[in-house]
């Protein structure tokens, strides 16, 4: 059952820009993708969960087994912004919103051939790099294996995981006061101080 979770963020950044993070799973392409290499795409990452900043609150979507919520729950979430800020090796996170991404090897495609987050291509999408801002993370669960902790439905090592992602995004490019800096860093540095806003949320 999809489920949203709304934290507040203390203290103040950056916050006329959005934060984006997603958690995926591989799906099948039913009856493949041609993508324009000529090879067939047979599966594909799908959005399980979303993390975003957005104001004063970092918002988590649990979306396992409904894309559908998560698409439309990023959209309504980003609608308000102009640009969504997030860091990822090859536009990975942007180009599964827009519907356009293959595999880690291949090109992007030109035109959607999945669903995609409503009105993705208008907005403005920044690239920060993987690595975030470099603070001390406590482990949670490897970005790797994910897939593999939604699938045996350890849901909360993987909203941890989510949470920091978002935590660290606004420490590298939000400008955060000392009040969220510190705040954003007990999330990354304590899995029980993140586990705590989670549950309470």
């Amino acid at each position: 059952m999809s489920k949203m979770y709304a934290i507040e963020i203390p203290g103040s950044y950056a916050s006329d820009v959005a934060y984006l993070d997603l958690e995926t799973v591989k799906v099948e392409l039913p009856g493949g993708f041609r993508m324009r290499n000529g090879e067939t795409l047979r599966r594909r990452w799908s959005v399980a969960l979303a993390g975003i900043a957005a104001g004063n609150d970092i918002f988590l979507f649990d979306a396992v087994g409904d894309e559908s919520y998560a698409l439309y729950a990023i959209s309504d979430a980003l609608a308000p912004f102009g640009t969504v800020v997030y860091g990822a090796t090859r536009e990975f996170d942007e180009m599964i919103c827009k519907g356009k991404f293959t595999n880690a090897r291949r090109a992007h495609e030109t035109v959607v051939f999945y669903p995609a987050v409503p009105d993705a291509d208008e907005i403005e999408w920044r690239n920060v790099g993987v690595g975030k801002s470099g603070a001390y993370r406590a482990a949670d669960v490897p970005s790797r294996d994910v897939p593999k902790a939604i699938a045996k439905g350890e849901l909360e090592i993987v909203l941890i995981h989510l949470l920091r992602d978002v935590a660290d995004l606004i420490l590298e490019a939000g400008s955060p006061d000392a009040v969220c800096a510190a705040w954003c860093g007990a999330v990354l540095a304590s899995n029980d101080f993140a586990l705590g806003l989670i549950r309470t949320a």
